[in-house]
């Protein structure tokens, strides 16, 4: 009897499942979801999910957050990104490129949930399926971005070719792997720690423990993921004992996770926070030292406490603090109106007046230092529109006249294309991919100022071709300093997230938007 055969066998007996063979084959190859269970509606771990009426968990058509989360427990991909997000083993155990060229080789004895060992050709109709599902799931945007194509070479050896030379097309390689003959199934199968049991739309959720699994076995036999409707019915579900547990990026989450019945975990977000200053030449903000002025003047600590409730990670540049790719160095504007005010001075702005507020001469007209500070806030808090005014405050206590407006998103955008403000308070939903094209170069689409810098266009471009580790590490860092030694924007924070749960969360590590649930087979330990 082959080892497949074997394991399948050993796992379908501890299940108490009748399986007819004959000689070395399985008669039956599609293998039905084993119903273990007595109580479909208890589990030995509870948690809340979110999302929209009748949402497939489908991964090649699914985009909801929470169950994108929950796929990470299901399903696998050739890599991962590990705790400080830098692109690690999985199902991969190693590769090689030359160029463009990638060569991939899997792991051996790795077997999917129905007993199918993985193969080359479950990567390849994978990717196919992805990139045919197009903006229906979150990773055919990083496939169609890095990678040309993707085939089997034989059972065990990938061969990508990249639309780049660079390190980057690692980060592609992060999309669920599913079995080739159940990519069109309600519940398909990965190669992950469980397997999916029961879905009942807009209710729950079944997974249990997966005896096939090459890692260590989980420690937490069954999950039910309990359905609602929004972020504050669920965490008043959690309050009640409805649930276990519950990832919440609401900002009604900052008070619970000061409640002492309720252990929690932060994790970052791709959201971040920054200032779009006007730089076209008739503007104020046109001068690299008032906003370098504005970034001193800024209680960043004070701004992620008091707007963003403590839920924000401070960041000067689009890169999160903490990661490989973060250039420490890169936070260098500390609060300091002293320093603040004396970059204005040296920009030719003074109290004329006697009224503490600044202005210049222009000809023989005083023309005020005046600046007025437009955002927009999310349908469910007003965060954004906080932070404006904390910001304008700071402001006006180095002698900037300082407002601030809300207007709609639509309004904000107008704004942006039309030159007609001063400066924007926005948030930007970055890639996990560390792409940052479209936020820098010119022309990007989230450029909105349109910064034009030919330095900083080079060195992006030299992100995406960088061959190695070391080459995108130095490129980053390049990047990182060019950004707040020039201010294209003013950046100030990533909002974060939590995982809120009446257990200890000991075992969840290296968590991020993505994949909060890593760490969670082991809760139980």
């Amino acid at each position: 009897m082959n080892k497949m055969l074997a394991l399948l066998l050993a796992a379908l007996l501890c299940l108490n499942i009748v399986v007819l063979a004959e000689e070395n084959s399985i008669e039956d190859t599609s293998m039905e979801t084993p119903q273990t269970y007595t109580d479909p509606y208890s589990a030995d771990l509870v948690v809340g999910y979110l999302a929209q009426g009748g949402v497939a968990v489908n991964p090649f058509v699914c985009n909801e957050w929470d169950i994108v989360n929950l796929n990470q427990l299901v399903f696998e991909s050739m890599v991962e990104l590990d705790a400080n997000q830098k692109p690690s083993p999985m199902l991969a155990d190693n590769w090689t490129h030359e160029g463009k060229t990638w060569t991939f080789t899997l792991r051996s004895g790795i077997f999917f949930h129905n007993g199918y060992e993985l193969n080359a050709m479950d990567v390849q109709n994978s990717f196919d399926a992805y990139m045919a599902a197009a903006d229906r799931n979150p990773y055919s945007d990083r496939l169609s971005r890095l990678v040309s194509d993707l085939r089997a070479e034989d059972d065990r050896t990938v061969i990508v070719e990249g639309k780049y030379e660079g390190y980057l097309t690692l980060y592609a390689m992060t999309f669920p792997i599913v079995q080739t003959e159940t990519i069109y199934d309600e519940l398909p199968r990965g190669t992950g720690p469980y397997w999916y049991v029961n879905y009942e739309a807009d209710s729950t959720i079944r997974i249990e423990v997966n005896p096939l699994w090459w890692k260590k076995q989980a420690t937490t036999d069954s999950i039910l993921f309990r359905h609602y409707p929004d972020a504050g019915t669920a965490l008043e579900g959690l309050q009640r004992g409805q649930i276990d547990m519950f990832a919440a990026r609401s900002t009604n989450a900052a008070v619970f996770r000061k409640l002492a019945n309720l252990t929690s975990m932060d994790f970052a977000t791709t959201t971040y926070e920054m200032l779009v200053p006007n730089t076209n030449a008739e503007s104020i903000l046109s001068d690299l030292n008032v906003r370098k002025a504005i970034m001193y003047a800024i209680n960043r600590t004070e701004l992620a406490s008091g707007a963003y409730l403590d839920m924000a990670i401070q960041s000067e540049v689009p890169v999160l603090p903490g990661t490989w790719l973060y250039e420490s160095q890169s936070a260098r504007y500390y609060y300091s109106p002293e320093r603040a005010l004396q970059l204005l001075y040296d920009a030719g702005w003074s109290d004329l007046t006697g009224d503490l507020k600044l202005s210049k001469l222009q000809g023989i007209q005083v023309k005020d230092l005046e600046i007025q500070i437009i955002t927009y806030n999310d349908s469910t808090n007003s965060m954004r529109e906080n932070a404006a005014q904390m910001i304008a405050d700071d402001l006006n206590q180095i002698g900037i006249k300082a407002t601030w407006r809300v207007i709609t998103r639509d309004a904000v955008r107008r704004r942006l294309k039309n030159g007609e403000y001063d400066i924007a308070l926005v948030g930007v939903n970055l890639s996990e991919v560390p792409i940052v094209y479209n936020l820098l170069v010119s022309r990007g689409t989230l450029n909105y100022n349109n910064y034009s810098d030919i330095t900083m266009d080079a060195l992006v471009e030299q992100s995406l071709d960088a061959s190695d580790e070391g080459d995108l590490q130095r490129v980053y860092s390049q990047i990182q300093q060019r950004l707040v030694e020039t201010l294209p924007f003013l950046g100030l924070l990533f909002r974060t997230g939590t995982v809120l749960s009446t257990r200890s969360l000991g075992a969840l590590n290296g968590i991020r938007a993505m994949n909060t649930f890593r760490g969670l087979e082991y809760l139980s330990e």
